[in-house]
C-alpha cells in the first residue's frame, strides 16, 4: 500500500512538472532580431530577343542563357548586356520589365504596350447621334409623304 501511495504522490509530481514546463518554456522566448522584410533586393525583368534566336546573353559577363530570355527575374540597377557582339548599357528598375531586341547587329528597346481601359462614348455625342437619327427619320417620312411639295409639286394625289 505504501508503495502505490508513493507511486501515485511520483507521478502526481511528474504531472505537474509535465504541466508546469510548457509554460516556462513559452516566458522565455526572445523577439527576433531580424525580419524577411528587410532583406528582398528589389527586382525588375529581363526579357531579350534576337534574330537570330540562340544567342548567347550575357549581363555583366554572367551568363543569363540564350535567346530568347524571357520575364528573367533581375535586382535593380545599372547593368552591361552583351548579345553576340553587341554590347548596351541598361537600367533596370524595380518592379518594372525591360525588353529588348537584337536586330541588324542593334540592342533596340521594345517599349511595354499599356493596356487602355476601353473609353466610353460622351453623353453629347451620343445625343447628336440620337437627333441626327430623328432628323433622319423626318426625311424619311417627308420622302413618303404626299403633301410633300417637293416630291409632289402638283399637289396631292386623290
Amino acid at each position: 500500500m505504501k508503495i502505490k501511495l508513493s507511486l501515485m504522490i511520483f507521478f502526481a509530481f511528474v504531472c505537474v512538472f509535465l504541466m508546469m514546463q510548457p509554460l516556462s518554456v513559452f516566458a522565455e522566448l526572445i523577439e527576433p532580431s531580424r525580419t524577411l522584410e528587410g532583406q528582398q533586393k528589389p527586382m525588375g525583368r529581363l526579357s531579350v530577343f534576337s534574330e537570330p534566336p540562340e544567342l548567347d546573353v550575357l549581363l555583366d559577363s554572367v551568363e543569363i542563357g540564350k535567346t530568347p530570355v524571357i520575364s528573367k527575374e533581375v535586382t535593380s540597377g545599372v547593368y552591361i548586356l552583351r548579345v553576340k557582339d553587341t554590347e548596351k548599357e541598361i537600367t533596370i528598375l524595380s518592379g518594372k520589365s525591360l525588353q529588348l531586341s537584337l536586330f541588324k547587329d542593334s540592342l533596340i528597346e521594345i517599349p511595354e504596350k499599356k493596356a487602355e481601359a476601353p473609353t466610353q462614348p460622351k453623353l453629347e455625342g451620343k445625343m447628336a447621334a440620337e437627333e441626327k437619327k430623328t432628323e433622319d427619320s423626318n426625311n424619311d417620312k417627308k420622302q413618303y409623304d404626299p403633301f410633300y411639295w417637293p416630291l409632289n409639286p402638283s399637289g396631292p394625289i386623290k
